[in-house]
Formats: structure tokens, C-alpha cells, sequence
């Protein structure tokens, strides 16, 4: 009997399910992500998944001799954006009451433009998700060395946690300064807490901040640790429904997902809130799979185009971007999360006109799924990018998701000159080739400006998926000397694929304030090894009790020591994967600086380097890890450059450079590796499209990779 495996991307706008079988072949189901319930739209595009393979109504067969499935979606981020989740109060150190309400400064404009951040009348602080009222304050006091100054005083704590019982809370948060160098007092106001509630008859969790976030930068502590007691459960609901629609269906294992940092874990991971952004890490880490599965990929720059959002990181040297202070729904969290960078650009992307200058304003908002484009009549009066690709000729109405959808041309075409065309006094495909075009200057200007600052771009290969990705991906690649542009035929699954790319792993982090300074001797070297080291062993120890605990064996297990070292005076530390696994010898230190010394100069210029450098650490962590079966990229034999006939489609009008062409028309599930297409051309699938201008040139590698090429050279 078949194995499989089930993975599943739900993104703002579409909820893709890949399907992929023991001998590496996929097939991809799309439908409209439901955020009410999203276990609706994932079991509405995995029936679409199993059409593709004569299996429609065998969900079952699928189900049952499923390996894993795997689920990324947006529950947790809808119930943050939606303030749906528990009401929660807050413990904190006296005189803190309004770490919450107050932040920091710099949250007040995140993701602003720098036209917005000059004007204060745009600066404002997100509505808390834990009002002030509901805060109580505890005198108690440790200090930065980890030395109790001030006792806790226990009935603050006593009469704090009852009066938010009266007030209804359903779960408590207790965050005091410095716990993460010494948690003695959290830990037992947490046993406070937890004996009062359970005298309440009551199920409200008490999370403390010195099990969730151990780290310095005390707000973005204190947001991670209300995330987690505030969402966790709500989005566990959720995932919960998922899993109870496959059960149904025979599946025999728990439902996992994924973590920020690229990692798998089981849906009732205590620490749920390190999922707070799991959709688009798949992407990244299904790239991470394929360029070390070919090869010669060390840099690459993903990108992933959907109707909502696109969405980037770079990975440099073969090392993921993690970022481990996230700016994040304008709260900075002490979660570590690969680095992805992201502005309102899809297909869903609103356009509108300024009333008071009339020029052409994208978004940041977006008709998401529902009520989508104009084009699908579900309401939406408002033009998107998509209705724009759909009158460029670029998007097939009678194919759009493979023909499920019934696409309305003509109204699109009358609220799109309505609303945007006759008002700027253009025809309907010029202003629609206008829209488009300034979608992929922002995309274009927001990799090379934010992403790709202070890096060389002839360096690094740009892959580009989602579900509008390939369409795009020529307009946004252009204009600057990427090394390599790809993409592939998956691409509009590509981060529910690269979730199951990933290992199971969980990762623990900890402050600690290590220095190496000049001319430093042995003893100075081996204080500072065994800082680092013992806050290694602390957290190996509490992640193989948790991973053992899920199930897993000791011998299952690998893990690894990384530390974020920094020449003292920078500002930017580096991650750094030490080359033994414990500091216990000097000789053992001073691998470690080397090793920090031979990324520092792969990474940045050597004029960074101080003369006389001394060596500082804040930061430490440990990746456990246990391997998983991932999908197979396989390797084909190269047939001619000329695609078969199965592959051909005939011709369609296409709007190109202000005036209208015959674009070639191609099936990309009949494309083989080593055909060759030369645009104008607009290669068609049930998933996606891929969309090829004159003067550009695409070719099907021997893993069916698609490469593109400007003027037909490398």
C-alpha cells in the first residue's frame, strides 16, 4: 500500500494542500482560506488535491496510510488581529503595570513608510491585548546578576490573581523584570496563582514569562508571554478541527505544525505561540531543502507572491535568517523566527485612486480570498491586481483554478474603467499594464531596499512560488543582476511543501553575558566557557525531557549548541553553530571565537573588524532535533528542447508594452525537463501561471526546475 504525505499552507487568501506520495509525485488542491473555520477550507482543497488523481471521494485511502500531515495556517494571527482571544490578566514586578499598554516607542510605527513615521499624527500604539485595568502590580525585585533584592511579597500576589478571577479572566500571564537570570519568584507566584485558580473550580492557564522567553529586552518578554496565554488555545482550537476532519478520514497520528524558526512539532506543543507565524516559513525552509538537495545554492532569496502578502528572507552561506527580537503586529516578541520580510502585494491587492492627487494607491489591504477579485462576483466592487492580470490576457478566464471558478471578465472590465481608467483618462488594458507594473516595482524595490541592503546581489539566486508568483516573478526580477531566477511547477504550494521539508525539532533560548576581552587568559576564557556552557546543558535537559516526553528516544535525538557572539561595541551579533559541544578547555574557546571570526568575515566587510577585539556573547541557544521523511526531488532524463504537442494550447491575445500581441500558450504539467519556451508566452496550470515577456526565455532543468533568462543568456 502507497504512503503519503499531507501538507497544508493556509495563507489569507488560498489554502493550498500538497499531497505527495512515497515515490515523490504531488498533486496540489487550492480553495479560499475560511478564517472562521479554517478546517473547512483545508478539507474543501483536499478533495481538490485528490481529483487530480482519479481519487476524488478517497480521501480515506490517503488518510489512512498517511505518514504525517503537517498544517500551517493564519488562526493564530486572525485571533491577535481580531482581539478573539482569552481575556487575559497580568502579574508584573510593581511600578511595570504599563509594560503592556505603553511598549516601546518604535512599535508605534512598524512597518511604516518614512512618510508616515515623520508625521506623529500616524504614530499610534496597537490596541493592547491586555487592557490596563486588568494588570496588577507585585513588589518584588531581582537584580541583572540574578540576586533576589527586594522579597516577593506573596499577598500582593494572593489578592492580584483574585481580583482578576472576579473580573472573568480565563487565563494569566506573570512577567517580573530580570526572571530570565533567576525565576525563583515567578515560579512561585505561578504556584500562587495555580492554587487559587484551582480553588476557583475554574480552567484558566497561568503562563510565566521565564518558561516562555528566558531572555533580555523585558516588552518584547512580556509580549511573547501575553501571546501565549492570550491566543494559544484559541489557535489550538482550530488546529484541533483540522486534525478531528482527518481522523475522520482514517488518519492514525496527531496533526503537526510548524514553528517560526523552521521546525515541526505536534499541535498540542505547550509553547503554541512559537507558531505565531508559521505560514510563511515554509517557503523559506522548503528552499533551504532544495538548494542543499542540488546543490551550489548557498545564497538564495525567496520570495512567495500570494493574494494577500509577499513575503521574503534571504538565506546567506546556507544559514537561515533568524531574528530573534521580530517586529510583529506592531509588538516587538521575544520569539526566535526566521526573518522574513513582508508588504501588502498580491493579486487580491486593492487599487484605488488618491481623491486628492488622483494617482494610482495599492493596497496595503487586500480582498483576500473572500470576497476575492472582482472578477469572482462575491461582492468586492473595489479592482485587484488580479482583476488587472486577468484583463491583460494574462490570466485564462475559462482556466482560472483549473476551471472551478467562474470568472466574470466583464465586470471586471466595467468597475476597473469606472473606478480607475476613465478617471485617469487611459483605456482599460493601459491602466491595467500601469497597475501591474507598479506591483512589481514595489515587490522589486522592496527586496533590493529592505532585504537585500548591504548584500550583492550577483551573489544570489531569486526563487519565486506562491500562487501568483510565476506570474509576476519576470516583473519583479528585472532591472538588476540577480545571479539566477527560478521557480517551479509547485510553486503554488511550495510553502505547504516546505513544511514538509522540516524536521521536528523544538528550540530553546537563554541570556546569558559572557566577554572575552583582549589578551584574555585562560582563566577569563574558561569563566566564560562555562557560562556558556551551563546554560547549554539547562536547556538540552528541558528539551529531551520535552521531546522523550512526546515519544521520542534518546538515540532519535540530535542536537545543537549555537551561541550570538558579537565584536563588543556592534550592534548586530551573529549566529553562530559552535564546533564543539561543550567549552570545557581553552583550546575549546578558542574554536568557538574562530568559528564566530570565519562567519564575521564571510559576511560582512572586513573593514567591521576591530584592531583589538574583544569578544562578547548575550545569548545562547539549542536546536533539538529529529530527522523526518521529506519529499523526494527527483531527476529526469533531459528530452528535447521543443515542447510536445500535449503541451501546446494554441494562442491568446496578450497586452504587452501598450499594445496587444499573439502569446504562445502552454500546459505546464506536459512540460518536460530540458524543454525550452521563448516569451511572449503564458504558461498555464490548475495552481498557477507562469507568465514569460518578450525577450525572456524560460528552460525545465534536469529537476524540472524552471529557470528564467533575460535576452535567452545566463
Amino acid at each position: 500500500m502507497s504512503r503519503y504525505l499531507v501538507a497544508c499552507d493556509a495563507g489569507g487568501t488560498m489554502t493550498d494542500v500538497i499531497l505527495v506520495d512515497e515515490e515523490g509525485k504531488f498533486v496540489i488542491g487550492k480553495a479560499p482560506t475560511t478564517p472562521d473555520d479554517e478546517s473547512i477550507g483545508f478539507m474543501e482543497s483536499f478533495d481538490e488535491a485528490l481529483t487530480y488523481w482519479d481519487m476524488a471521494g478517497d480521501g480515506r485511502k490517503v488518510c489512512e496510510n498517511a505518514e504525517t500531515a503537517i498544517y500551517t495556517g493564519t488562526s493564530m494571527i486572525n485571533t491577535l488581529i481580531n482581539l478573539s482571544g482569552l481575556k487575559t490578566g497580568l502579574i508584573v514586578t510593581r511600578g511595570f503595570e504599563d509594560i503592556i499598554v505603553q511598549g516601546r516607542g518604535s512599535q508605534s510605527f512598524i512597518g511604516y513608510e518614512w512618510s508616515e513615521i515623520t508625521h506623529m499624527q500616524y504614530r499610534k500604539h496597537r490596541e493592547p491585548l491586555v487592557p490596563r485595568s486588568l494588570t496588577r502590580g507585585v513588589t518584588e525585585r531581582i537584580d541583572m546578576f540574578g540576586q533576589p533584592v527586594i522579597p516577593m511579597y506573596e499577598h500582593e500576589v494572593e489578592s492580584g490573581v483574585r481580583e482578576l478571577l472576579a473580573e472573568g479572566v480565563e487565563s494569566i500571564a506573570i512577567v517580573f523584570l530580570y526572571s530570565f537570570t533567576n525565576p525563583m519568584h515567578e515560579q512561585k507566584a505561578g504556584e500562587i496563582a495555580r492554587k487559587l485558580v484551582e480553588e476557583s473550580g475554574r480552567k484558566v492557564p497561568v503562563v510565566l514569562s521565564s518558561d516562555v522567553a528566558p531572555i533580555q529586552r523585558e516588552v518584547s518578554r512580556a509580549n511573547a508571554t501575553v501571546i501565549q496565554a492570550y491566543a494559544a488555545e484559541p489557535a489550538r482550537e482550530q488546529l484541533i478541527r483540522v486534525e478531528e476532519k482527518l481522523v475522520e478520514k482514517g488518519y492514525q497520528h496527531s496533526l503537526k505544525t510548524v514553528l517560526c524558526y523552521g521546525g515541526v512539532t505536534n499541535i498540542r506543543y505547550p509553547r503554541l505561540f512559537e507558531t505565531v507565524m508559521s505560514g510563511p516559513v515554509g517557503g523559506i525552509m522548503g528552499g533551504k531543502h532544495l538548494a542543499n538537495t542540488i546543490g551550489g545554492l548557498e545564497n538564495l532569496v525567496c520570495a512567495d507572491m500570494g493574494g494577500t502578502s509577499f513575503d521574503a528572507g534571504c538565506i546567506t552561506q546556507g544559514m537561515l535568517p533568524i531574528d530573534r527580537e521580530p517586529p510583529f503586529q506592531q509588538m516587538y516578541v521575544n520569539v526566535p523566527m526566521l526573518d522574513i520580510r513582508s508588504i501588502g502585494a498580491g493579486t487580491g491587492t486593492y487599487i484605488r485612486l488618491d481623491p486628492e492627487t488622483n494617482r494610482l494607491k495599492l493596497g496595503p489591504d487586500s480582498a483576500g480570498g473572500t470576497p476575492g477579485p472582482v472578477f469572482q462576483e462575491q461582492g468586492n466592487e473595489i479592482p485587484t491586481i488580479g482583476d488587472c492580470d486577468l484583463l491583460l490576457g494574462i490570466i485564462n478566464e475559462d482556466y482560472y483554478l483549473g476551471g472551478r471558478i467562474k470568472v466574470n471578465k466583464q465586470k471586471s472590465e466595467e468597475v476597473f474603467k469606472e473606478k480607475i481608467a476613465d478617471p485617469l483618462g487611459l483605456d482599460v488594458p493601459t491602466a491595467a499594464e500601469q497597475c501591474v507594473n507598479l506591483v512589481n516595482v514595489m515587490m522589486r524595490e522592496h527586496l533590493i531596499r529592505s532585504l537585500m541592503l548591504g548584500y550583492d546581489i550577483r551573489d544570489y539566486t531569486l526563487l519565486g512560488y506562491g500562487g501568483a508568483g510565476p506570474m509576476h516573478l519576470a516583473g519583479y526580477a528585472s532591472e538588476y543582476p540577480w545571479k539566477g531566477i527560478a521557480t517551479v511547477p509547485h510553486a503554488a504550494a511550495f510553502s505547504a511543501w516546505g513544511g514538509a521539508c522540516m524536521d521536528y525539532g523544538h528550540r530553546r533560548h537563554k541570556s546569558v553575558a559572557a566577554v572575552i576581552p583582549p589578551g584574555a587568559d585562560d582563566d577569563t576564557k574558561q569563566f566564560a566557557g562555562q557560562m556558556v556552557s551551563a546554560a547549554w546543558e539547562e536547556l538540552e535537559t528541558q528539551l529531551l525531557d520535552e521531546l522523550m516526553a512526546e515519544g521520542f528516544t534518546r538515540d532519535q535525538i540530535t542536537l545543537r549548541q549555537i551561541v550570538y557572539m558579537k565584536y563588543f561595541g556592534h550592534l548586530d551579533d551573529l549566529e553562530i553553530a559552535s564546533p564543539v559541544e561543550r567549552l570545557n578547555t581553552v583550546e575549546d574557546v578558542d574554536k568557538l571565537v574562530n568559528a564566530f571570526v570565519d562567519v564575521f568575515t564571510t559576511t560582512y566587510t572586513l573593514a567591521g573588524k576591530p584592531p583589538v577585539p574583544t569578544y562578547q556573547i548575550e545569548e545562547v541557544s539549542i536546536i533539538a532535533e529529529v530527522s523526518t521523511v521529506k519529499p523526494h526531488v527527483g531527476t529526469f532524463e533531459l528530452e528535447g528542447k521543443e515542447p510536445s504537442k500535449a503541451a501546446r494550447k494554441g494562442t491568446r491575445q496578450v497586452y504587452y508594452e501598450g499594445t496587444w500581441h499573439e502569446g504562445q500558450l502552454f500546459e505546464l504539467d506536459e512540460l518536460r525537463a530540458g524543454n525550452e519556451i521563448t516569451g511572449l508566452a503564458v504558461i498555464e496550470a490548475p495552481s498557477t501561471t507562469l507568465y514569460v515577456p518578450a525577450g525572456w526565455q524560460v528552460r525545465l532543468d534536469e529537476r524540472e526546475i524552471i529557470w528564467l533568462e533575460k535576452g535567452g543568456s545566463s
